[in-house]
């Protein structure tokens, strides 16, 4: 009898222990806390020794930016894909590169190894306050042993904060200028100067034809190859070409000069009024032509039928006897005589210069 109570009270406070237990936070389960994240100094690290501060100066051999998820070396850089702490002072980091040396030693005929990227894994380590190691993998593998990269000086990290603000003010001005320098350009497209016969001039395609994209400027005596142009903003495209007479001008057409005799090559001018209007200057003996010829942009009609496929040849004759070319038979764009012939009004107008106010 003594021996069930004493097995029944010991059960009792097994039980009653066990429960106590269950219902008490259970510390030892618990996760130990994690290390605070450590991450290298933004900036640029070259390897110390007696280059050490001209390597600085020439932006070392590392620049690591972490937060802004960029690591870049001489001639490659990468985009940060991941970052995996591997203790309280090591990382590695998993990017994606360019390495124009690296493309080029592996298939030197690939036609877009600039555009070529490699998946690169990269491994950092605290060594003290100012210096890291370093291993990169090359091409995924890591053949190089690690090395030892210390923090540039003060003046090189001010140099390179400078340099990255800087950046985009000069990317914003440099677009700027190029869409300036275009601007200045007159628009492709058919021209003629004004007066009673503007409309017939136009619709004969026989004054000027302007074709920057096709390297090319017919005026009503010359036909000439353009070879180069220098733009003086804000409005003034300065040429150098080749030019021939046409076979049929007259004694009066005025040939352009041959480029080859002027000290810079630019025997035509072009200065732009407007979107509609220009004036072009032709060189002859080494100066310009009189005021220029004020040139006007034709209607859309015209641009139209300039950039359309000509239709079949028709002749007819005048009133001496004479057979006359018509319209018809006017050279199509090249692009056209190329064999392109899927083009659109609105594409043809985007291209070519606006209508002009009648």
């Amino acid at each position: 009898m003594n021996r069930v109570i004493r097995r029944g009270i010991l059960g009792q406070a097994f039980s009653a222990a066990t429960a106590i237990a269950l219902a008490l936070p259970v510390f030892a389960q618990e996760p130990a806390p994690p290390f605070d994240k450590w991450r290298p100094k933004a900036g640029v690290y070259a390897e110390p020794g007696k280059n050490f501060q001209s390597n600085c100066d020439d932006s070392g051999g590392l620049t690591v930016d972490l937060g802004e998820r960029s690591v870049n070396g001489h001639e490659w850089g990468c985009k940060v894909k991941k970052i995996i702490d591997l203790g309280p002072v090591s990382l590695k980091i998993d990017m994606v590169c360019n390495d124009y040396n690296l493309a080029q030693n592996i298939n030197p005929r690939d036609p877009n190894w600039e555009n070529r990227q490699f998946n690169e894994v990269m491994f950092i380590k605290r060594l003290d306050a100012a210096t890291i190691s370093v291993q990169k993998s090359l091409n995924g593998r890591l053949k190089d042993a690690p090395w030892r990269a210390a923090y540039c000086p003060v003046a090189t990290q001010r140099a390179r904060a400078e340099a990255t603000l800087r950046d985009p003010v000069e990317a914003k001005q440099k677009a700027d200028q190029e869409r300036a320098l275009k601007e200045a350009h007159p628009r492709d497209g058919v021209y003629a100067t004004a007066g009673a016969e503007f409309d017939d001039r136009c619709a004969t395609f026989n004054d000027t034809i302007v074709a920057f994209s096709g390297k090319s400027i017919t005026t009503a005596s010359n036909i000439c190859k353009i070879e180069n142009t220098r733009v003086q903003l804000p409005d003034t495209v300065r040429i150098d070409a080749v030019c021939t007479l046409h076979a049929a001008s007259g004694r009066e057409a005025v040939s352009v000069q041959d480029p080859n005799t002027i000290p810079n090559r630019e025997n035509l001018m072009f200065k732009k009024i407007d979107d509609k209007t220009v004036i072009l200057w032709i060189i002859d003996n080494g100066r310009f032509t009189g005021d220029g010829r004020k040139l006007s942009c034709c209607s859309d009609q015209v641009q139209r039928a300039y950039a359309g496929p000509p239709p079949p040849a028709s002749r007819a004759r005048n009133s001496q006897g004479h057979q006359e070319t018509s319209i018809s038979e006017k050279p199509a764009p090249a692009w056209v005589r190329a064999g392109n012939t899927n083009f659109r009004d609105d594409a043809i107008l985007s291209v070519f210069c606006p209508t002009r106010q009648q």
